[in-house]
């Protein structure tokens, strides 16, 4: 749709006046230096340039294990950064439409929603692009703030409160909803590609899939999607790349998957049946604050695996109660003294 009218422009136009109405044609507010963007943001211009330019300075660095191996660096934002990205996400970035096959990062999408996409097939080809968020560079960003309508003195300005050390830092506010827009071209193409084939195609943030009922067919297209994903700028993690057919475990996003069906899987399901018990056996030897934080952890679970799972809740809702039960008749527990997150579980 942004290409189609993209071209409809009149070739007599001027560059800014192109720009100016694409502004006005997705409702972009219109921002022409910076202190367009600060009447806009209601941040005075100090604090705007300060931000774009020593944009390093506003983040927080830790890192948190990967389950691979090694650390994943996060970058918390500082309140003044957290907020201007925060407009900038709600004023520019969710107004441009993005790719179908992207499910994550989108309202009213979720791991559920990118499995449904692959039911009734059998085989699922399976990738992961290394280093996703920090593999996304500067000026990709300035790009498409550029091409949606900002002069460059403004797309930079943009970009740079968007980006941190020259890269898309994983924290930000902004990075998930720019991390669709940049991919839309990998989508789109990847998606055109195996489409003929009767492939079908989703990303879930740096997660790749593809299924088909045929495993040839998958065996097919690795060639050329590796191409086309290097051909974007992104690199393939070789050690998540997988292909999973009938005979042996399929997991997609997470998710356990089967040709009509997906869930947690019954390993999850028994982890978390005895993280249930152990809290009911075990919760009059607990501190107060150990109490809550496992309430809330087993909740959690719950509410999670109710949105992916609803046969599976049931079921471990059920078992709860019952052993519950156990516990209050045999007064073991105080029921007055169940912390409200496992009160909510017992209540569905």
């Amino acid at each position: 749709m942004f290409v189609s009218k993209l071209a409809r422009l009149s070739t007599t136009m001027t560059d800014k006046s192109k720009k100016s109405y694409l502004l006005q044609l997705f409702s972009l507010p219109i921002l022409n230096n910076l202190e367009d963007l600060s009447v806009c943001t209601h941040f005075s211009k100090k604090i705007l340039y300060r931000l774009s330019k020593f944009n390093s300075k506003h983040y927080a660095r830790f890192s948190i294990p990967k389950k691979s191996g090694g650390n994943r660096e996060i970058l918390c934002p500082s309140l003044e950064m957290k907020a201007i990205q925060v407009w900038i996400l709600r004023s520019i970035l969710e107004k441009i439409q993005v790719s179908k096959a992207a499910t994550a990062f989108r309202p009213k999408t979720s791991i559920a929603q990118n499995v449904d996409q692959h039911l009734g097939n059998q085989y699922v080809y399976c990738l992961d692009l290394e280093n996703f968020f920090p593999s996304i560079s500067y000026s990709k960003v300035y790009t498409i703030f550029n091409t949606i309508g900002y002069i460059p003195h403004v797309a930079h300005i943009l970009a740079s409160l968007c980006t941190c050390d020259g890269k898309l830092p994983q924290g930000a506010v902004t990075s998930p909803a720019l991390s669709n827009i940049i991919c839309l071209r990998l989508d789109n193409r990847l998606n055109a590609y195996v489409g003929a084939k009767n492939i079908s195609y989703t990303r879930y943030a740096d997660d790749i899939c593809f299924s088909a009922l045929s495993d040839s067919r998958l065996w097919g297209i690795r060639n050329t999607v590796k191409r086309i994903i290097e051909s974007e700028k992104f690199v393939i993690n070789k050690q998540k790349t997988r292909m999973q057919g009938p005979t042996g475990c399929r997991k997609i996003t997470g998710l356990v998957f089967n040709k009509d069906s997906y869930g947690v899987g019954r390993k999850k399901k028994r982890v978390l049946r005895a993280k249930i018990f152990n809290y009911i056996s075990t919760f009059t030897s607990m501190s107060p604050d150990v109490q809550l934080k496992t309430a809330q952890h087993i909740h959690g679970w719950i509410s999670f695996l109710n949105s992916v799972d609803s046969q599976g809740c049931q079921q471990l809702t059920k078992f709860s109660k019952i052993v519950f039960n156990q516990a209050v008749v045999a007064k073991k527990i105080d029921p007055a003294k169940i912390p409200a997150p496992f009160l909510k579980v017992l209540s569905r």
